[in-house]
């Protein structure tokens, strides 16, 4: 990928390895890791597609691309091997002796001391900076001829790191307990707090054991869900999500059936999460406006028979039930019962059915506005404000009469539109261009005919 930062001076603002590692972080005097703020830990946290965040990754993976193979190579060339959850960047491992070869190679010599005190620079000719990946010193001439590959394999790139402390076995550490190992332990204590022996010795935990009890419990959490690989295989398996579609179709097919059978009596509703009780609610108030509907159709029916088959004559002679002859007192209290009854019903089918009425005629209104309600609407323009010029920004000689979606800006004619966005299909332009007035990419070409 190459240096692009070889030929760039030193500043002494700079900390040591911007030009090294060709950082792109080109408004601060640091490179993202000396800008990294982060508390050091031993796993970083990544995402993996269809699996989600594990604790897996490095602490350089959200670097520029350059910082990031910078780290990577120089990890890889460090003698003796360094594990990633020993690192510490960019303290660990310590990049002092390749930065200080690196700078002889920027600079072109090397200063040497004599015996005598006197200083010689000797020329220091390598490969050009653009063949050079970050992380790793040019290739020699002799090198170059000999065809030698620049990788972490070559002992110009591997620089021997000082032992850390935790791998001195002479050093004597002092007892003491990180917050991290009083986590685990608390942790683990609560877990197997049945199964515990008092003569069991809490150790600490193993990095790659822990790395394989995270994957276990993965794998447990998938079985728990959708169960075992030799499930998911056999030909009657039903995924929990088809289970779940299913039991919402049901929940659909209960609920016309209710509608169908007339029922409209109220389910319990403890218990219940509010978009439940709401649906609940919503389908009661439909049953309740049918019912109402159809009550108020059927007694219209019974009136309209009873006029029907009453006796010609006065009106309000037919009507009187007590002037009718014959009939006895308790028939006529029945009737006057079942017509208060009627009455009643519909008194309440019509409270319904006009609440409905207005509510909609409420949302009607609302929607078909017009200018006399639009009362944040501004006051009307004078002429010269509503006067616009419409030359074409490009040429300055035709009409602009092309608009440029998604930004909307009508700048140009048709003849500078063919030049500067050519398109097909009428409309979608054939290569990557940008408006010219916010720069934004264009991505439709429409003409506007006025």
């Amino acid at each position: 990928m190459g240096t692009l930062t070889g030929g760039c001076p030193v500043l002494d603002l700079h900390c040591p390895h911007k030009l090294a590692t060709s950082c792109r972080l080109t408004s601060t005097l640091n490179c993202c890791a000396c800008a990294d703020e982060r508390p050091h830990s031993r796993t970083y946290r990544v995402y993996i597609d269809g699996v989600g965040f594990v604790q897996r990754g490095t602490r350089w993976q959200g670097y520029c691309w350059f910082c990031k193979e910078f780290w990577n190579n120089r990890l890889a060339a460090t003698d003796p091997p360094l594990e990633v959850s020993q690192t510490r960047i960019p303290e660990v491992p310590d990049q002092a002796d390749f930065l200080e070869r690196w700078f002889e190679f920027h600079r072109g010599y090397r200063i040497v001391h004599q015996p005598d005190g006197t200083e010689n620079r000797m020329s220091v000719l390598g490969e050009p900076w653009k063949e050079v990946s970050p992380g790793f010193l040019p290739r020699t001439l002799d090198e170059m001829r000999s065809r030698r590959a620049n990788d972490a394999t070559r002992a110009a790139n591997r620089f021997r790191r000082r032992r850390l402390s935790s791998e001195d076995p002479d050093a004597v550490e002092e007892p003491h307990q990180s917050l991290e190992s009083a986590l685990d332990d608390l942790l683990e204590a609560a877990s197997d707090e049945e199964v515990e022996s008092p003569d069991t010795q809490v150790a600490e935990p193993d990095i790659a054991e822990s790395e394989s009890i995270r994957q276990q419990r993965a794998r447990e959490r998938f079985t728990r869900l959708f169960g075992t690989r030799q499930d998911v295989e056999q030909d009657d398996y039903v995924s929990p999500l088809t289970t779940m579609y299913q039991r919402a179709y049901a929940r659909y097919n209960e609920a016309e059936r209710i509608r169908e059978s007339g029922d409209t009596s109220a389910p319990p509703l403890d218990g219940l999460v509010e978009v439940e009780r709401g649906r609940i609610e919503q389908h009661i108030l439909w049953s309740v406006m049918n019912d109402s509907r159809g009550e108020l159709g059927r007694f219209a029916d019974s009136y309209r028979a009873s006029i029907a088959t009453a006796p010609s004559g006065d009106s309000m002679t037919a009507t009187s039930l007590p002037t009718i002859p014959g009939r006895p007192t308790s028939e006529l209290r029945e009737a006057v019962a079942r017509m208060n009854s009627n009455i009643s019903l519909i008194e309440s089918a019509t409270a319904s059915v006009s609440s409905v009425i207005e509510a909609m005629r409420h949302a009607d209104t609302d929607r078909n506005l017009d200018m006399d309600k639009q009362h944040d609407r501004p006051p009307p323009l004078e002429e010269e404000e509503m006067t616009k010029k419409l030359a074409c920004s490009i040429c300055y000689s035709q009409l602009a009469n092309t608009a440029l979606l998604p930004c909307g800006h009508m700048i140009m004619c048709e003849w500078c539109a063919e030049i500067l966005i050519p398109v097909k299909h009428s409309h979608v332009p054939t290569r990557s261009t940008k408006c010219p007035k916010c720069r934004k990419q264009v991505k439709q070409r429409f003409k506007i005919h006025m």
